[in-house]
């Protein structure tokens, strides 16, 4: 696989997701693939380093493919003050890395603002639940088995990370792991309530997953109107 080449592009029911391949972190991105940037991200990738200006640079080409696919030709993604990629006003973009993966959701705003997290399967680290769980969750997952009790903590893990990237752009402050609640979650689908500490809660929200070849991607779209 060359290095920030594209890696897939589907359609999610919260919009059209892209993901690009990452190669290993470094300083020194080839000009060839700088250029696939806005002019205003090439000036602002000069400010990063390292993992985080590989991320950066895969992120944004990964919203490039996803907006392409729904007849966008992107601007400049820049970011907010609070990290979250600064959309044009007609567009909804929410960006997730993990080990050699960059992925974007894309969507018209219309339809509400979403969130996407990309997550792998590896060693089980259940012991985090108690962390990220609130008591009906923990609930949920005691009688499964190590195998499932692991994976059922890791959906419930990026569905709230989905459900952060969602909201804080409007809400303009973290949202804890103990601000949503998951259930119900079968066949793609999963019930999320809120339980927002300050700010208007939405009036809608949907979480979706999907267990794909490349890992787990959740998103969650939210409206207010």
């Amino acid at each position: 696989m060359n290095a920030f080449s594209t890696a897939f592009t589907r359609g999610l029911p919260h919009g059209i997701v892209a993901a690009v391949h990452l190669p290993a972190p470094s300083d020194e991105i080839p000009t060839k693939i700088l250029h696939r940037l806005h002019a205003d991200e090439r000036v602002f990738v000069e400010t990063l380093s390292g993992k985080r200006r590989t991320e950066w640079v895969g992120g944004r080409l990964a919203a490039r493919v996803a907006a392409s696919a729904i007849g966008f030709d992107l601007g400049p993604l820049l970011a907010d003050d609070y990290g979250a990629p600064a959309a044009p006003k007609s567009l909804s973009i929410s960006i997730a890395h993990k080990d050699q993966l960059a992925i974007a959701l894309v969507a018209r705003r219309k339809h509400g603002s979403v969130g996407v997290d990309l997550e792998v399967i590896d060693r089980d680290r259940s012991h985090i639940a108690s962390k990220i769980l609130v008591p009906s969750e923990m609930d949920d997952i005691e009688p499964l088995s190590d195998q499932r009790r692991w994976n059922a903590v890791l959906l419930r893990f990026a569905l709230k990370e989905a459900v952060y990237k969602a909201i804080a752009p409007r809400a303009r402050r973290y949202i804890g792991f103990d601000e949503a609640e998951v259930s119900n979650v079968a066949d793609g689908h999963a019930t999320i309530k809120l339980m927002l500490k300050s700010g208007q809660e939405p009036k809608e929200i949907d979480g979706r997953y999907d267990w794909m070849p490349e890992g787990l991607v959740t998103s969650v779209r939210v409206r207010w109107d």
